[in-house]
């Protein structure tokens, strides 16, 4: 093939992976439609996106203060911190993380290994004697007993543990901090990470209604009326924040038709076949093994590297969401890209082969972004206001500011002129937000005892 008939044949490859205005408008109103049988009490257990009430309710004035310690399960590790929240968006943190060990297996097991790990920490910060609030933050979904105590819906098949879906994940937590003598912290809260990434955005920015993650995992949170979410009733304020699972979006084939060779190929591999599509047409490792997928289609047609093979890029996980990033942000793309292939065994790529690898990681990127802006546009809807702030977290969104710029543009294709709003960075660190959480609910007394869904 010559030059342009191998740009001919790239387009044609990537064409399948742009969004058009009128698709984001089908996506966004498919979203809102989802959004109401998720409030409704009647169609919640069949909708993709659940809508789980939080029973948070109150805003972050960024005025709170205390010493706290948060938790985090995630990608393998426990994230362990101690927060001191100063006042006026001032704070001071000791972290530490630990790999959960392979031996680990049961849940029990777990949430031992935790406390313990809690445990030496408060330990190290000589806080041992002090009866620290504690939040545990979890990024899956979660349907919340109390403020203390959630159900744990599902949780991921890369982490083998057992006796730990469908489960208080607060009272398992409580039997092992009672194993371990002489603990003086107690569990105040457990929440998602979508709602600690929206406390705090709210934290730092005023009028912040929807908090967006995009990284590994992939879900939105927004405030809600409680007048609109038919399983709570009686609430002492008019709103609530109220946690979407918008990753499950598409589970019932509502975007079928965005779904490209690519995708069809990762889904007959994948351990969550059916579930989680929104997610994976817009996350992190997703985008990474698209776009290996499509590099290695074009090294097949010969429209890069003449097409000679690389068997390190045959390899699953051989690019990383890093080297996206990388490409996309760095101002000596050429260079940059270079170093990504030669780690590869791709040795001297011609300037031709990087500017079309770019092209092919732009054009995935922009998808997500595209699937983003559509879900935001139906929260703004959603929610009704004039003016809206929307926190933004997650690896994906901390792609600054190429993914901020993505979305913004997409986001102003279809949103109605008489919404305003925002894009402000979270910058939760593992869980800031928790700390937060903590100091609202026992500022405001929000201790609510066997308060549930039904």
């Amino acid at each position: 093939m010559s030059a342009s008939e191998e740009e001919t044949r790239l387009n044609e490859i990537l064409t399948p992976f742009e969004i058009t205005k009128e698709e984001m408008f089908k996506i966004k109103d498919l979203i809102l439609k989802e959004l109401k049988l998720g409030l409704n009490a009647d169609t919640h257990s069949t909708a993709n996106t659940k809508c789980y009430p939080t029973y948070i309710q109150t805003y972050p004035s960024g005025c709170e203060h205390g010493m706290f310690l948060v938790t985090t399960i995630y990608s393998l590790k426990v994230h362990v911190l101690f927060f001191h929240l100063k006042g006026e968006n001032d704070y001071r943190l000791e972290e530490e993380s630990f790999d959960i060990p392979e031996s680990i297996n049961q849940g029990v097991e777990l949430f031992d290994f935790i406390v313990e790990k809690l445990h030496k920490h408060v330990k190290n910060l000589q806080l041992e004697r002090e009866p620290l609030p504690l939040t545990l933050i979890l990024p899956y979904p979660l349907l919340q007993i109390n403020f203390a105590g959630a159900i744990l819906l599902k949780f991921p098949k890369n982490l083998k543990i057992a006796g730990i879906e469908n489960k208080d994940v607060g009272q398992m937590m409580r039997e092992s901090m009672r194993r371990l003598p002489n603990i003086k912290f107690e569990l105040t809260a457990i929440i998602n990470d979508v709602t600690s990434a929206f406390m705090s955005a709210a934290w730092r920015h005023k009028n912040v209604r929807i908090s967006f993650i995009v990284g590994t995992a992939t879900n939105a949170g927004y405030w809600e009326k409680v007048s609109n979410i038919e399983s709570v009733t009686h609430r002492p304020k008019p709103e609530m924040f109220v946690n979407t699972d918008i990753a499950e979006f598409g589970s019932s084939g509502q975007l079928e038709f965005l779904a490209t060779e690519f995708d069809e190929a990762l889904e007959k591999i994948s351990p969550t076949k059916g579930q989680n599509i929104f997610e994976k047409m817009a996350s992190a490792w997703y985008m990474s093994e698209l776009s290996r997928s499509v590099i290695i289609k074009c090294i097949s047609e010969n429209i890069l590297f003449g097409g000679e093979s690389h068997v390190q890029l045959n390899r699953q996980d051989a690019l990383k969401f890093a080297n996206i990033q990388g490409t996309l942000v760095e101002s000596d793309q050429f260079h940059y890209m270079a170093l990504v292939l030669d780690k590869l065994g791709i040795n001297l790529p011609s300037e031709t082969d990087c500017a079309r690898i770019h092209q092919i990681m732009e054009k995935i990127v922009m998808r997500s972004a595209s699937l983003v802006a559509a879900a935001i546009v139906a929260l703004i809807e959603q929610i009704d206001e004039p003016d809206i702030k929307i926190g933004l977290d997650g690896e994906v969104c901390n792609t600054r500011p190429i993914y901020h710029n993505m979305i913004r543009s997409k986001i102003d294709s279809i949103l109605n002129p008489k919404y305003k709003y925002e894009l402000v960075e979270a910058n939760d660190e593992h869980g800031r937000g928790g700390a937060i959480t903590a100091s609202l609910i026992l500022q405001e007394d929000y201790i609510y005892e066997n308060l549930n869904t039904a």
